[in-house]
C-alpha cells in the first residue's frame, strides 16, 4: 500500500486515533508498521527487573522505541527474585554492557553497578533506564530509602558538563509524582549498614535535583521532611546545594507534598520558584524527626509566591500527635495568617483553625471577611467543630453580605467536620464503628445551625456543602 500523505500528517492522524485503530494500523503495510509502532511506548509502565530488561533489549534494537515515549510509570515496582540462570544473563547481556559502559563513572562503579542489577534491585534498574529516555515528559517513581545510583544520575542531570551520550539527562521531563516505600525490594532479614536509618524516610536527597530541572512544572511527593529544617538527614553536598540556589530559579509551578512534615514550612522548595500557582501539602507527624504542624511558617514561605498562588491546601486531613520530636506539641492550631494579600489565590483548602485565629476565644481575632483574598472562587473548611459551628455560620454570612465587594467572584463554600449523628441502642451506647455509619449521618441540630447560612448562600448563588469524613463513604449534604 503506497500514500502520498507525508509521514508528519499520517502522524497527526495517528494521534487522534484510539489505541485499536491505531493497532489495526501496523498491519497494512511495513511502512504503517515502522511508523505506529512508537506509539505503542508513548506510556511505559516497569513493574520488576525483569520487564526493565525486556524493555532495554527492545529499545536496544529498536532506538526509535526509546525515543517514543512520553510517560513511564514505575510506582507499581514490587521485588522479584533473581534466579541463578537469569544472574548469568544479566552478567551476560551485550546490551546492558554497552549501557553501562556508557553511563557509568568508573571500573569500580561499572562493577558494583552490575551486582546490584543482578540482585535485582530497583535502584540501579531504574537510574540505568532513565537516561535512555530523552523525550521523557511524565515520571511516576516508587522509591526506597537507599538510591545510590538514582542520587547519583539526578547530580548528572542537573549538571549540564556531565551529559550521557552527548544528550542531556530528562532535560524534557515536565510531571513528577514520586512515593517513597520503606526500603524497596529489600529482604526484610538482611543485615545490611545501609538499611539502619530505617525509620527516618528523607525523599528531600532525591527531590531536590527535580527543582533544578528546566522543563519540571509539576511535583507530586510523599514523606518529605523540611530541606531548611536540618534535621532531614541531608549530607553535605545537598546542604552545600542548597546555599547555592538563587531564589526563583526553578521553572516548577505545581507542587503538592502528602504525609509530609514541613517544620520551616517548606521555604527552600517554594523560595526556588519563580511562579509557583498551586501548593498543596498534607502534614503528619508520624516521622520520627517530626516537629507539630507550624502555618505561621507557611504563610512566610508562601508569602514569596502571593501575586501569583492560585491554589492552596493547606494539612488536608493531616495527622496530628499529642507529642513529637520536640516534645509537647503545642502548636499545630495556629493561625496561619490572613490571605487578603494573595492577590491570584482561587481555590483554598484549609482547616479552621487555622483559617481564623480562635485558638483561646470564641471569636476571630481577624474577621473572616478580612482574610480571604479578594479572587477567591472556592472555600472548603476542614476541621469545623461542632461547637465552631454557628461561629463560623456567622463569619460566613458576613463574608456573604459584603460578597461584592471583599469576594465578588465566590461560588462555593465546603465546610467539613465531626457532624455524624450515631445511632444508639436502647442504652445509649453505640452500635457501630466510625467505618459503619447509617447513610442519613449529619445531625439535624447541625443542618438545623446551618439553615441559616443556607438562606444567604442561596439567595447570593453560592453552593454550600456539608461534609463528614468519619465514615468509609463520607457524608455530605448539599442544598
Amino acid at each position: 500500500m503506497t500514500t502520498s500523505l507525508p509521514n508528519d500528517v499520517l502522524l497527526l492522524i495517528g494521534e487522534h486515533l484510539n489505541q485499536q485503530d491505531r493497532w489495526n494500523l501496523l498491519f497494512v503495510s511495513k511502512h504503517f508498521h515502522d511508523l505506529f509502532l512508537p506509539f505503542f511506548s508513548h506510556s511505559v509502565a516497569l513493574h520488576n527487573w525483569h520487564g526493565t530488561l525486556s524493555f532495554i533489549r527492545a529499545i536496544s534494537k529498536r532506538p526509535s522505541l526509546a525515543r517514543a515515549v512520553r510517560q513511564l510509570d514505575l510506582d507499581a515496582w514490587k521485588s522479584r527474585s533473581v534466579s541463578d540462570d537469569e544472574r548469568a544473563q544479566i552478567r551476560d547481556s551485550v546490551q546492558l554492557r554497552d549501557w553501562l559502559t556508557a553511563v557509568s563513572d568508573s571500573e569500580d562503579d561499572r562493577l558494583q553497578w552490575r551486582k546490584d542489577l543482578q540482585n535485582g534491585f530497583g535502584d540501579p534498574w531504574i537510574a540505568l533506564v532513565l537516561p535512555q529516555l530523552v523525550q521523557l515528559k511524565r515520571l511516576r517513581l516508587t522509591y526506597a530509602s537507599n538510591t545510590p545510583f538514582l542520587d547519583r544520575l539526578m547530580q548528572r542531570a542537573v549538571n549540564p558538563k556531565t551529559p550521557i551520550d552527548g544528550r542531556p539527562i530528562l532535560g524534557r521531563l515536565r510531571e513528577v509524582s514520586l512515593r517513597h516505600q520503606e526500603d524497596l525490594d529489600r529482604p526484610k532479614n538482611q543485615d545490611d549498614a545501609e538499611l539502619e536509618d530505617r525509620s527516618s524516610p528523607s525523599s528531600s536527597s532525591l527531590i531536590l535535583p527535580f527543582f533544578q530541572l528546566p522543563s519540571v512544572q509539576t511535583l507530586r511527593a510523599e514523606s518529605v521532611i523540611d530541606p531548611s529544617s536540618g534535621t532531614s538527614g541531608t549530607s553535605e553536598d545537598e546542604e552545600n546545594t542548597e546555599e547555592q540556589w538563587a531564589p526563583g530559579f526553578s521553572s516548577i509551578k505545581e507542587i503538592d507534598l502528602r504525609s509530609s512534615n514541613g517544620n520551616h514550612g517548606m521555604e527552600s522548595l517554594i523560595a526556588s520558584c519563580a511562579d509557583l500557582r498551586s501548593f498543596k501539602y498534607q502534614h503528619t507527624d508520624a516521622h520520627i524527626v517530626s516537629h507539630g504542624y507550624q502555618p505561621s511558617a507557611f504563610y512566610r514561605s508562601l508569602t514569596r509566591s502571593k501575586n501569583s498562588l492560585q491554589t492552596l491546601w493547606l494539612d488536608q486531613h493531616g495527622d496530628h500527635y499529642p507529642f513529637t520530636a520536640a516534645g509537647l506539641n503545642q502548636t499545630h492550631d495556629e493561625w496561619f495568617g490572613s490571605l487578603a494579600g494573595f492577590v491570584a489565590l482561587r481555590q483554598v483548602r484549609i482547616r479552621l483553625p487555622n483559617l481564623l485565629d480562635i485558638r483561646y476565644q470564641n471569636q476571630p481575632s481577624t474577621p473572616l471577611v478580612d482574610c480571604l483574598p479578594p479572587t477567591l472562587e472556592t472555600l472548603y473548611i476542614e476541621g469545623c467543630e461542632e461547637r465552631n459551628l454557628s461561629m463560623l455560620a456567622s463569619q460566613l454570612q458576613t463574608v456573604i453580605k459584603n460578597r461584592q465587594a471583599k469576594v465578588p467572584q465566590l461560588h462555593r463554600v465546603d465546610i467539613e467536620g465531626a457532624f455524624h449523628d450515631d445511632p444508639s441502642d436502647d442504652s445509649g451506647h453505640s452500635e457501630s464503628s466510625p467505618n459503619e455509619c447509617p447513610e442519613s449521618m449529619i445531625k439535624d441540630k447541625i443542618l438545623q445551625a446551618a439553615e441559616p447560612l443556607h438562606v444567604d448562600c442561596l439567595n447570593a448563588g453560592i453552593e454550600l456543602h456539608l461534609h463528614d469524613r468519619m465514615c468509609s463513604a463520607p457524608t455530605e449534604v448539599s442544598w
